[in-house]
């Protein structure tokens, strides 16, 4: 193994940390130790009741049965490419990944079985899992890996969010039927983060017409058989999974519902026995009950926040948008809209982050005197702004009205308005929306660059703000390619005070995924980028 470093020097020099082993032929898997970054799974809400794998060994799944759920609005398309809210209600039930991130932030085999990393990190060699059946039939193979990793480069595809999980001017090669060389012209700390979020989809599929759009073909547990547009979809049991036994579940539906009281309604008639992202309100209300289950993630993966569009004037001037964040009552959100289950925030990292600071976490104390000298001193008055979300989130709404209170007091008109999340995506990722809007952003839980260069709200190349800055976008690159993890947090901390300089996104509150079902659905799971996994979901 000549030119290269062991699995635990090099993850310990990327500061992925030495409990992410990388799991290769050459050697046996590390002992675990304590991660970089927070555990995340789906634990009950309820400590005293968190699942744990001892207690999930205590019960033996059960094959067979159909798990009826319900989401708050449509998709815009089940592109496996295309970032979404509520991901794991659709597309991801289709598809599998290279590796796939444990509780621990220990990257597991999944459609790679094994891999190697050269010692100066610029290389990786993935070993493919054999006899590998996309849904069509056809074998999966390293010429697909190829494909998917270049398609995902494509920022008309992903909207320029998955090229942020990639080193450097990278390669990639087939060097036989089961082994891709990825190279990069600078080393590459966040791979694990690219293994664990990038789908394998079906070349074949995808590429016919605008298959793309309106069908899923993957390896993954769960078979896409119909979508019908604003109403539901429906998956099946994979019978030639690569994971023998599973899934366990037969069929999977997900029922679209317009608002949260449709979703409440769903679950106690029976309709449903699982609903992601019932209001606040019903779930803790819900989880009183023993009739069902509440759980959410943890820790958060993303974040609630608001983003100004900075090609709006006078939206362009960052007096203006440091008026806002002033403006903006975090904690009166956070305890109230979000019932105190999360601590308000001026940047996105949760506390076991290398990027959190906490002396900068509280910059932009609500102060309605501030913002409107702020404003005074831009020359602005009565500013009239567009507030624009999707009803994916039931607190949107809620968080609008609030803000539109606070805003109205300095003389600032806020206009709320709600639209189907395809329709948001439109407006706000070519910036045609006149103010700002509001939707989660949930990378935080993994390597913090992953979610500045990934993010659609603080990618440097491409966000929903309109926002570029030369400086900026050499920071995150330099980021993204420096492999000591000491280094790489003395450039968040500078990172951080560029962002609350500039106010071109403006954190409110930890996001936290939730999902009530009832108390016969078991296994559940939630990946570190905020997306349900059913793979191992059964019905008791």
């Amino acid at each position: 193994m000549s030119g290269y470093v062991s699995r635990r020097a090099f993850l310990e020099a990327v500061g992925i940390g030495a409990g992410a082993a990388l799991l290769s032929a050459c050697a046996p898997l590390a002992p675990a130790a304590a991660p970089t970054a927070p555990p995340a799974t789906a634990v009950s809400a309820n400590p005293t009741a968190a699942s744990t794998p001892a207690a999930a060994a205590q019960t033996q799944p059960k094959a067979g049965g159909r798990l009826v759920t319900g989401k708050l609005g449509d998709v815009a398309n089940l592109d496996g490419h295309y970032w979404s809210p509520n991901g794991g209600l659709h597309v991801w039930l289709a598809y599998d990944t290279l590796a796939r991130y444990d509780e621990n932030l220990k990257p597991q085999p999944q459609l790679a079985e094994s891999w190697d990393v050269s010692s100066d990190a610029k290389q990786i060699t993935v070993n493919l899992r054999k006899g590998v059946m996309y849904h069509s039939g056809r074998e999966f193979t390293a010429d697909d890996v190829v494909w998917n990793l270049q398609r995902a480069l494509d920022p008309k595809i992903t909207v320029g969010i998955l090229g942020g999980f990639f080193g450097a001017d990278p390669t990639f090669t087939a060097k036989d039927k089961y082994t891709v060389l990825l190279q990069t012209s600078q080393p590459w700390p966040t791979v694990f983060d690219m293994f664990h979020v990038v789908n394998m989809l079906d070349k074949e599929n995808t590429e016919a017409g605008t298959n793309a759009q309106t069908k899923a073909v993957g390896t993954g547990p769960f078979v896409f058989q119909e979508y019908r547009q604003g109403e539901s979809m429906r998956f099946t049991k994979n019978p030639n999974y690569w994971q023998t036994g599973k899934p366990y579940l037969d069929e999977i539906v997900v029922n679209v519902r317009s608002d949260a009281q449709a979703l409440v309604a769903d679950l106690e008639s029976g309709t449903a026995n699982l609903v992601y992202n019932t209001t606040l309100q019903d779930f803790l209300r819900l989880k009183a009950d023993p009739k069902y289950q509440a759980q959410f993630l943890t820790p958060a993966a993303g974040m609630y926040q608001i983003q100004p569009n900075v090609t709006f004037k006078p939206l362009d001037d960052k007096r203006v948008r440091q008026a806002l964040n002033y403006a903006l009552d975090r904690k009166r959100i956070a305890d109230t809209v979000l019932l105190g289950l999360v601590q308000p925030e001026d940047l996105p990292w949760p506390m076991a982050s290398p990027a959190y600071e906490s002396a900068k976490n509280a910059l932009y104390a609500f102060d309605l005197d501030k913002a409107k000298a702020l404003l005074a001193q831009a020359g602005v008055s009565n500013l009239q702004i567009d507030f624009v979300f999707a009803p994916t989130l039931p607190e949107y709404a809620t968080v609008a009205q609030i803000y539109q209170s606070d805003l109205a007091k300095i003389g600032v008109t806020l206009n709320v308005k709600s639209m189907e999340i395809a329709a948001l995506f439109d407006v706000i990722h070519s910036q045609k929306y006149n103010g700002v809007y509001t939707l989660n952003d949930s990378w935080a839980a993994m390597e913090p660059v992953s979610m500045l260069a990934v993010g659609a709200s603080l990618n440097p190349k491409k966000n929903n703000a309109g926002f570029s800055d030369d400086s900026y976008t050499a920071l995150v690159a330099k980021a993204l390619a420096e492999p000591d993890a000491a280094k790489r947090k003395q450039l968040y901390s500078q990172l951080n005070d560029f962002i609350l300089d500039q106010c071109f996104g403006l954190p409110i509150a930890p996001s936290t995924s939730r999902v009530v079902t009832g108390a016969n659905v078991k296994g559940l799971e939630f990946r570190l980028n905020d997306v349900m996994y059913l793979g191992n979901a059964w019905l008791s």
